[in-house]
């Protein structure tokens, strides 16, 4: 799956397929404040059920850096793992290449695919993010990314996804908009990443300070500001639409703007 076979037929019906990070409003709506049970597969299918009914969008957001923060918080071993080297990637390559929670995420995303019926949206910190913050994690952190780390941390990043392949994947977002690295990450040069989303048929995209970069071959994706759900704001152009749902948002006006991308 990809977003060009969300554009052609999306699954809520809507004209332009929607893509929500709704993770602080789900938070706040749905749990009442309790946080999203990453690690529970039951409950985890269950949370997002809820989604769907809600907002109905058209491929699931999954926040992997919480995700991973939350089985972190379990497990100190690893953490320590992680920190068992101060060298730059090590951190992140030993958080990546943790087998116990690679296990846990296929069965909580696999299920939470399988019971919802829609694909997945893999938010993750770009590479530079990635390394960055893994190496804070692990006590051991670096002040700025140069451009060969992040390349070899994308390289992590790419054997990682190599093995989520039984997932239903519609796009690999790499968030870069707090990137550290000493020159502007573009999606086009983590040819690692894009290699595996091209094998697996997947979508990938690079979300920068400038907005959405994806592959010419791929339909462009408009951001509709936070604002859009709390004072009202114009819809972007674009033939996919990314939003994110602030936590502090009413339910009636969320409903009532749902009601104009459809």
């Amino acid at each position: 799956m990809n977003v060009r076979t969300l554009v052609a037929a999306a699954p809520s019906g809507r004209t332009r397929p929607l893509l929500i990070n709704e993770h602080d409003y789900s938070t706040a709506v749905i749990r009442q404040g309790v946080p999203i049970p990453w690690t529970d597969t039951t409950l985890a299918a269950g949370h997002f059920g809820q989604v769907r009914g809600l907002l109905d969008p058209d491929a699931l957001w999954i926040d992997v850096r919480r995700l991973m923060a939350t089985h972190l918080a379990a497990r100190p071993e690893l953490v320590e793992a992680m920190g068992a080297r101060s060298r730059p990637g090590y951190a992140l390559r030993t958080l990546v290449g943790d087998e116990t929670l690679l296990a846990s995420l296929l069965e909580v995303l696999g299920t939470v695919s399988s019971t919802t019926r829609r694909g997945l949206v893999l938010h993750t910190p770009s590479p530079a993010v990635w390394l960055s913050w893994a190496h804070q994690v692990a006590g051991s952190p670096i002040d700025a990314v140069d451009p060969d780390r992040a390349d070899s941390a994308s390289m992590y990043i790419a054997e990682w996804l190599g093995q989520l392949g039984a997932l239903t994947v519609s796009l690999v977002l790499l968030d870069a908009r707090e990137s550290p690295c000493m020159a502007a990450e573009q999606l086009d040069g983590y040819t690692s990443i894009g290699n595996v989303v091209s094998h697996f048929d997947w979508s990938a995209a690079l979300w920068s300070a400038q907005g959405i970069e994806n592959s010419a071959s791929d339909p462009g994706i408009g951001v509709v500001p936070e604002e859009f759900w709390t004072t009202g704001a114009d819809v972007p152009e674009g033939q996919v639409l990314v939003t994110t749902i602030p936590g502090s948002a009413y339910p009636e006006l969320v409903l009532d703007q749902l009601a104009k991308l459809g």
